[in-house]
């Protein structure tokens, strides 16, 4: 082996060994702390923002084969969805004219976050 192949080995080894000793933890981002303070709930936060733009005629309703979201048990079994969903702008879809502030979503987010309960 050469010189820089050596090297390279080296620096490789040391690099997995200290990767090793890393905590899963360590290595992700703490969103813990976002949600702290925010205690959004089920019936006075998630459930208006839900009836307003989403379980609406021809949207998440019943009949419509999506997801019936005038359904508080479907809001809370679809949770992590809606989160996905919402945060990434794809719901509500741009052209049914209707749209989330920026409040709006990160109640929903921490919501989630805090366990999605049935509050």
């Amino acid at each position: 082996m050469k010189i820089t192949e050596k090297i390279i080995m080296l620096g490789l080894v040391f690099f997995l060994i200290h990767c090793s000793s890393d905590n899963e933890e360590d290595l992700l981002p703490n969103n813990n702390d976002r949600c702290k303070e925010n205690t959004a709930t089920l019936s006075e936060n998630i459930i208006p923002i839900i009836n307003q733009n989403c379980a609406i005629s021809g949207c998440h309703v019943s009949g419509t084969g999506r997801v019936d979201l005038s359904v508080k048990e479907n809001i809370i079994q679809n949770a992590t969805q809606i989160r996905t969903f919402t945060q990434s702008g794809f719901m509500p879809p741009s052209d049914s004219g209707r749209t989330l502030t920026a409040a709006q979503k990160e109640n929903i987010y921490c919501w989630v976050e805090n366990g999605a309960q049935d509050n």
